[in-house]
């Protein structure tokens, strides 16, 4: 796939070099440092704050697919009514 991206001066002549040093072509190149780049990037551990966003995020989701799915159960409380109850309690002690 084609596309264009701007990259800034410095790097795109640190590529080129790199590239003539190796004898490779410059788009083998920049495919082989965006996949390494991926790659190194995916093996690092989410901070504690990212992990925490990710986390709340999931359950958000979950909980609207919860509602969604429980909009035409019958009467009477919904286990997210449930749940908000007994945390609740569980925090005044």
């Amino acid at each position: 796939m084609k596309t264009t991206i701007d990259l800034p001066d410095e790097l795109m002549i640190e590529v080129k070099v790199l590239a003539a040093r190796e004898r490779r072509k410059l788009g083998e190149l920049v495919t082989e440092l965006v996949r390494t780049g991926i790659e190194h990037r995916q093996k690092q551990p989410l901070s504690d704050e990212a992990q925490r966003r990710a986390a709340e995020q999931w359950l958000e989701d979950w909980l609207k697919l919860a509602d969604e799915v429980m909009k035409d159960a019958p009467p009477g409380p919904t286990a997210r009514e449930i749940l908000e109850e007994d945390r609740n309690r569980l925090e005044r002690r």
